[in-house]
């Protein structure tokens, strides 16, 4: 297994006559020796690394330590440590154990002759898909630091958009649970003692508080039974939401729906349009920029319409008419790449049209999240009102028996 080899801590002088100091995992000394001078480097120490012990559960990284990772990579290639060094380095000083294993896994690959986007998308899993599309582009356009610099800072983007959202949702939470608790509580306590009150005949009493009534009576007799039910609920639902299928078909419906489809959909754009102007500025031929940004979409519309981009660009089509036929790009977003094209400056437009989306997104998740307070309080107000009008349609017909 590659996660019990033995590590060593080494400094080396380059052909340059700078120094390099590192750990590499090698089956033995002589190994890790041997590696070293075949990568140019004259060994002036070496020893064995002292291991270090991995903190908390075995474990993979977490979201904010995926984007140390990226950040840690990008600022030692950039400072000159070869991809090699600096992916075992930070391996090395993973406290994740699981993390670390995938890391040196991809390594591993690496070292077989496996490009860095293969080994990182086949051992480091966790990563958003863009990631690995971005790693290709860095090592089609031979600037694998600013990739990895770019991935990092959009990483932290969507952190930072998830953070901002799981707020945004805590309070309308806490008003669904505080909700439906007052519910639970209205069904068990205070339905049952209106139906003491209405009595055994209900031949007056309207249909929809017979089935109110009924609700709370079952409900006060069996608690337990009603606390099974919805734990097993819950879990279904939990189940179904982790299906790969219900998940994809769910988002291709989201896509339709008023608001959260605006929110996916600029999402999409934004994630596309900024690594397709990425890599066009690095040099990147229109085709292959076109191939690697679509792995940055997920399955859905705008996808399907990115499926037909690169045959109608083999074909002699241009990018604003092909995008305009397929996709639901604007008027303005085409004639953006219209003029693009005309200048040579299509990864400007590019560029400027993921900051144009990214803009939006914002104000989307804005307007969504202040949409959800009232939503969550008509939900709740929609039931209760129900059940008070059931019981107070109840009383009327027992009061209009009685008189």
């Amino acid at each position: 297994m590659t996660d019990t080899l033995p590590s060593f801590a080494y400094e080396a002088v380059g052909r340059d006559g700078q120094v390099s100091k590192g750990v590499l995992t090698a089956r033995d000394e002589a190994a890790a020796l041997r590696r070293l001078n075949g990568d140019g480097l004259t060994v002036v120490r070496i020893k064995p690394a002292v291991a270090t012990k991995a903190a908390g559960k075995n474990r993979h990284l977490q979201p904010g330590e995926r984007v140390l990772v990226l950040r840690q990579l990008a600022l030692m290639l950039e400072a000159g440590v070869s991809l090699l060094e600096a992916l075992e380095t930070v391996a090395q000083g993973m406290q994740a154990q699981k993390g670390r294993a995938e890391f040196l896994a991809a390594i591993a690959a690496l070292r077989r002759g496996d490009s860095l986007g293969t080994a990182l998308e086949t051992h480091v899993t966790g990563f958003p898909f863009y990631v690995y599309a971005m790693a290709r582009v860095g090592e089609a356009s031979g600037k694998v630091a600013e990739v990895l610099k770019e991935a990092g800072e959009q990483m932290a983007y969507d952190d930072r958009l998830r953070r901002d959202f799981s707020n945004a949702m805590t309070y309308p939470a806490f008003l669904g649970l505080a909700g439906l608790s007052a519910v639970g509580f209205i069904f068990t306590q205070v339905v049952p003692r209106f139906a003491t009150m209405v009595g055994e005949d209900r031949s007056n009493v309207p249909a929809m508080s017979r089935w109110v009534l009924s609700a709370g009576e079952f409900a006060n007799a069996n608690l337990g039974v009603v606390g099974i039910g919805i734990a097993a609920l819950v879990a279904l639902i939990v189940v179904i939401v982790a299906n790969p299928a219900f998940r994809a078909r769910a988002y291709t419906l989201a896509h339709g729906a008023p608001v959260v489809g605006g929110v996916l959909q600029a999402r999409e754009i934004a994630s596309w349009a900024r690594l397709t102007a990425f890599a066009l500025n690095s040099g990147v031929p229109i085709l292959s920029a076109v191939q690697l940004a679509k792995a940055t979409v997920p399955i859905g519309p705008f996808r399907q319409g990115l499926d037909l981009l690169e045959g109608d660009l083999r074909a002699g089509q241009t990018l604003d008419q092909s995008l305009g036929a397929h996709t639901s790009l604007e008027a303005m977003d085409l004639s953006l790449l219209r003029a693009g094209q005309k200048s040579g400056a299509v990864g400007a437009m590019f560029g400027f049209m993921a900051d144009n989306y990214e803009g939006r997104l914002r104000d989307r998740m804005k307007r969504m999240t202040a949409l959800l307070e009232p939503a969550a309080i008509a939900f709740i107000s929609i039931i209760v009102g129900f059940v008070a009008l059931s019981l107070v349609l109840a009383l009327s017909s027992v009061y209009e028996g009685v008189v």
